[in-house]
């Protein structure tokens, strides 16, 4: 009889391990969150191109390129920022100067990861705007935006 119990606790055993969820098969991970900014589409913009937005682990990545309305071909003389209304909730400008290759009218394909814990699904209505610092006087700028693109999510 121990013997016979030995055997069916070892089965027990066996078919509780097997069934177990946490020895099942990992779910697949959840695809990254993406969206996109197509300026080729706005009405009343200079600017031409297109800008993805993709969730990873160190923030959001942003890949893009620009056919036309960039004038100055300085990288500082550019804000990349996303709007909520008139609110900035994201300013990606200090990364887009640092990889942005003007050739002017056009940007060269960048790409690189703002550092950043917002996240794509809470950006809801809001618009991708580049706006370029212009010389009005002597030494003197002001900010005129060149493009404004409304986030799409697929």
């Amino acid at each position: 009889m121990p013997k016979l119990l030995s055997i069916a606790t070892v089965l027990l055993a066996t078919a509780a391990l097997t069934a177990s969820p946490a020895l099942a098969d990992p779910e697949p991970a959840p695809a990254p969150a993406k969206a996109t900014a197509d300026f080729r589409e706005a009405v009343f913009t200079p600017v031409d191109g297109v800008i993805d937005f993709e969730e990873t682990a160190e923030g959001i990545k942003v890949a893009g390129t620009f056919q036309k309305g960039f004038a100055s071909e300085l990288p500082s003389d550019y804000q990349l920022v996303v709007l909520d209304g008139a609110e900035v909730v994201l300013d990606l400008s200090k990364d887009f100067q640092k990889v942005a290759e003007i050739e002017a009218p056009q940007v060269a394909e960048f790409t690189f990861v703002a550092k950043t814990k917002q996240k794509i699904a809470d950006i809801r209505n809001e618009d991708v705007v580049v706006r370029q610092l212009v010389n009005v006087a002597a030494g003197i700028k002001v900010q005129a935006e060149i493009g404004r693109a409304k986030i799409e999510k697929p």
